[in-house]
């Protein structure tokens, strides 16, 4: 076989096996969790209600297989989470984030959209940034800002999120 041809019969495979390999590599954990983090993920792994989640004081844990987080698999989608006052938001492929869905206007908790990176709340209307600045508290009587976020530990499917 003449080298042309080689190249042009084994270079398409090598690319195709190198970015199977990226995107393998892109979905492992960025971070390496201690013993004793694996130890509480897998201690509550039998305490999920049916919406996939458990709450315990100022932690959520969060079970992301549960059909009620499947259109977190999409950028850009939201799921409120209203009994724990959670905002669980895709940002990117890798990203997930978790914010207060408390609306620092009033204190309302259900009424939100995801626009233009932005939550909106359709009680009055007012929006607010998920980039941490200007960020305001729940009933401030704020009409702008940025909501609180909340600290998330990611462990196999499923989340750890911390409220402060």
């Amino acid at each position: 076989m003449k080298r042309r041809d080689f190249v042009q019969h084994l270079c398409p495979s090598m690319a195709i096996f190198a970015l199977a390999n990226a995107c393998v590599q892109a979905n492992e954990p960025v971070t390496d969790l201690s013993a004793n983090e694996i130890q509480e993920f897998e201690r509550v792994s039998t305490k999920y209600n049916e919406e996939g989640y458990f709450q315990e004081g100022n932690l959520v844990f969060v079970n992301l297989s549960n059909p009620d987080f499947s259109k977190l698999g999409n950028n850009l989608a939201y799921v409120n989470i209203l009994d724990a006052g959670v905002l669980l938001v895709r940002t990117d492929e890798k990203t997930l984030k978790a914010f207060s869905n408390c609306c620092p206007h009033q204190g309302i908790r259900g009424a939100w959209v995801f626009v233009n990176g932005r939550f909106k709340c359709e009680n009055h209307g007012n929006s607010y940034n998920i980039t941490e600045v200007n960020t305001v508290s729940c009933g401030s009587n704020s009409i702008s800002g940025g909501l609180l976020r909340f600290n998330v530990v990611a462990y196999k499917q499923f989340l750890k999120i911390t409220k402060v």
